[in-house]
C-alpha cells in the first residue's frame, strides 16, 4: 500500500509540474488579473445560479426562467468573447484531456479493459 501512495504521490506532482498543467494556472491567473474577463466570468456564474434557482423554486414562472435563462445566454455569449477565457477554457479542456488520458491509461493497465473510446485516443 506505501508503494501505490508513493507513486500516487509521484503522478500528483508530475501533473502539477507537467507543461499543461502549468499554462492552465497562468491562464487562469490572467483571467483574475484582467478585470473585463473577470467581471464577464462572474456575471455568467450569477446569471446561472439565477437560473439554477429559479429551476429549484416551487410553482417556477416559466416567463421568468426564459428571461434568466435569455440573460444567462448572453453573459455566456460576452464572456466566450472575451479572448483571455477562450484561452483559458482551451488550457483547461488540455488539462482535462491529459488527465483522461491518465485515467484511461490507469484503467487499462489494471483492468486489461479497452473501451471502444479509448481506440485512437493518446
Amino acid at each position: 500500500m506505501k508503494n501505490v501512495l508513493e507513486k500516487a504521490q509521484e503522478l500528483a506532482e508530475a501533473v502539477s509540474q507537467s507543461d499543461v498543467y502549468l499554462r492552465m494556472k497562468e491562464k487562469e491567473a490572467e483571467v483574475e488579473r484582467d478585470e473585463a474577463a473577470s467581471a464577464a466570468v462572474q456575471r455568467m456564474i450569477a446569471k446561472r445560479q439565477r437560473v439554477e434557482e429559479l429551476l429549484t423554486k416551487k410553482g417556477m414562472d416559466p416567463a421568468e426562467l426564459r428571461a434568466a435563462n435569455g440573460e444567462m445566454i448572453l453573459a455566456e455569449r460576452e464572456m466566450n468573447a472575451n479572448g483571455k477565457v477562450m484561452a483559458l477554457k482551451t488550457a483547461r479542456k488540455e488539462f482535462t484531456d491529459m488527465m483522461d488520458n491518465v485515467n484511461r491509461i490507469l484503467r487499462v493497465v489494471i483492468t486489461g479493459e479497452i473501451r471502444e473510446e479509448d481506440l485512437g485516443q493518446g
